[in-house]
């Protein structure tokens, strides 16, 4: 029976490690990332906070990989994303499905989610405002055996994060502070809202789509306080889908996963000091025929994990300059099922 691996994880500020003029810290943080990707070894890496071009991108799979991955590009270097932080899928170089690999013209994103922007109305504003992907999703279709298989790699992550905490302690600003966080909630959750209607598409084209949607979901701090306060909820609950149209609700990697090691950043919360630091924010996600043994493909229970005992490994032997990654990588196995 033939496996997949896949793998999401966020390398915090990669583009900054290839070159030649790296000093020792960078040097030994490059090296780490290597050995992590190496020993989890997946056959597709959705890296988040990636270069922000090819040629860098070239650079870091020849300088950290030795060309045993490689990037896969848009037509034409469509990619549509702004900033320094690029999504990007490293296949490896020996996958017997490489030769398929394709990334979705970012036009045919527009056509099938009506368009690059959108209009967005804060809480209780008539006057609508425009709206667009910072980091335009990326779509990776694969043919395996016959199936053709989508992975959206996406980065969902507030953009207000300057002067937060100090915002929300000091009375005469914390108001300000609790508007514009709003605000960027409001905006990211039409985000979530954009993606599901591209996935919403694809089931009037297809009524057994196989598509994972993985990357880093990051409401920013307070998540549970803007819930309960403001009615605000999380970006995993706007992609996963409506529950009344089961058919189309997304299943989650680690639903099966031990409840005590599943989390992938150690971030205290600001808002929520006595929250646990330990939080999810990376995730894989995917179509329910992908479980139910109607395709080719299947996820198989407990397939997936957060990497915890490669990526600890791997820092504990790293200075606090050197770590590879504030987040931690998260992976799934994917089963081709023989025969069907």
């Amino acid at each position: 029976m033939k496996t997949i691996k896949l793998t999401t994880w966020n390398i915090e500020h990669l583009d900054k490690l290839s070159g030649t003029t790296l000093n020792t810290n960078q040097i030994r943080r490059r090296d780490g990332i290597r050995e992590e990707i190496l020993t989890i070894s997946p056959d597709i890496l959705c890296v988040v906070e990636g270069p922000n071009s090819e040629a860098k991108i070239d650079a870091v799979c020849t300088q950290l990989f030795n060309n045993e991955y490689v990037a896969i590009k848009a037509q034409n270097n469509d990619y549509g994303i702004l900033g320094n932080q690029w999504i990007w899928f490293l296949v490896k170089s020996d996958f017997p499905y490489l030769a398929s690999a394709r990334l979705l013209p970012t036009q045919t994103w527009y056509d099938y989610t009506g368009g690059k922007n959108w209009s967005v109305n804060f809480w209780g504003n008539f006057e609508a405002k425009s709206h667009y992907h910072y980091r335009q999703p990326q779509v990776l279709i694969l043919d395996i055996e016959g199936q053709q298989v989508e992975f959206i790699g996406a980065h969902l992550k507030s953009k207000f994060v300057n002067q937060g905490q100090s915002m929300w302690k000091d009375p005469a600003r914390k108001q300000e502070f609790i508007q514009k966080s709003l605000e960027a909630r409001i905006k990211m959750a039409t985000e979530a809202v954009n993606i599901r209607q591209y996935i919403n598409k694809r089931f009037t084209q297809n009524t057994k789509p196989a598509i994972f949607i993985l990357g880093d979901f990051n409401d920013g701090p307070g998540k549970e306080y803007f819930e309960n306060q403001y009615l605000f909820f999380d970006l995993i609950s706007n992609i996963q889908g409506d529950i009344f149209s089961a058919h189309k609700f997304l299943n989650h990697a680690l639903f099966d996963y031990a409840a005590d090691l599943r989390w992938t950043v150690n971030f205290k919360d600001f808002v929520e000091p006595q929250r646990p630091p330990q939080i999810l924010l990376d995730h894989i996600l995917f179509t329910q025929a992908l479980v139910n043994h109607h395709l080719k493909i299947t996820v198989l229970p407990n397939a997936g994990l957060v990497e915890h005992e490669v990526h600890d490994f791997v820092n504990s032997r790293l200075n606090s300059n050197q770590k590879t990654s504030d987040h931690k990588p998260v992976s799934v196995h994917l089963t081709i099922n023989d025969g069907q």
